[in-house]
């Protein structure tokens, strides 16, 4: 039986481009979160959902050993060049190419939601030693853009209003969509983002359902976006919250 691969591709619009506004624009995480599940710097530590490496970089900068696993090619190549200490693998989470019991722990950032949770436990459990660590983040907004975004919201909802019914804020990153169990500690990081004019437009490019739409009305849409930003910088405090547990 073959590895199973999940079905996941870039988002059809942006497609290789949206990597560079994923980076560009999405917050980063407090160098604390890496030191929630207390590891010592001998450990070796495996993200799955690598990404760009925002959170390898300082997984890289804690822990002797760092594999890195990213199913997207030119997410890998990002990642690649950012983190070139990082063991960078073709992986997702439902199939991790690592012996039993591999890793100390294992984190996931902006991630879990979009695996298929009960395959990725079961070889996140495999991989990971006795009492490894699980560690799960969100970045969650703590507030408002300042200053105010207030006519870019505006043409944002006329357009959601398009998209129907959803289960989520498209202005928002996402996060859990289910409950975790009772065996799952919560910590709360505060976790500010300064951005400016060019890389808050990078923001909204990365958010999925803008980088689905189609070139002809995606950049008009970040045109109109750019020029509705008229202050040098903008501000956003977010809270990264850290959910975390240790098997055995």
């Amino acid at each position: 039986m073959g590895a199973w691969k999940p079905n996941w591709d870039l988002p059809a619009g942006s497609g290789e481009r949206w990597p560079d506004d994923y980076e560009r624009g999405r917050p980063g995480w407090p160098a604390e979160v890496v030191d929630v599940p207390a590891l010592p710097p001998t450990a070796t530590a495996l993200e799955l959902a690598a990404g760009t490496g925002k959170l390898t970089r300082l997984l890289t900068a804690t822990f002797a050993r760092v594999l890195a696993a990213e199913p997207a090619e030119a997410m890998r190549r990002r990642l690649v060049a950012s983190c070139p200490t990082a063991e960078v693998i073709d992986a997702s989470a439902e199939s991790i190419p690592l012996p039993d019991g591999t890793v100390d722990a294992v984190f996931a950032a902006e991630a879990f939601h979009h695996f298929d949770a009960e395959r990725a436990l079961r070889e996140i459990a495999r991989v990971l030693r006795p009492a490894g660590a699980i560690v799960l983040l969100w970045n969650v907004p703590a507030g408002p853009w300042e200053p105010s975004i207030a006519p870019v919201e505006e043409i944002l909802d006329r357009r959601i209003a398009r998209l129907g019914a959803l289960s989520y804020d498209p202005l928002d990153l996402g996060g859990p969509r289910r409950p975790f169990s009772s065996d799952f500690e919560v910590v709360h990081v505060p976790n500010r983002q300064k951005l400016d004019r060019d890389d808050l437009v990078a923001f909204f490019a990365s958010m999925g359902w803008i980088a689905d739409i189609p070139d002809e009305e995606r950049l008009p849409l970040l045109e109109d976006i750019r020029a509705l930003l008229t202050a040098d910088a903008y501000e956003r405090q977010w809270t990264t919250h850290v959910h975390w547990t240790k098997l055995g």
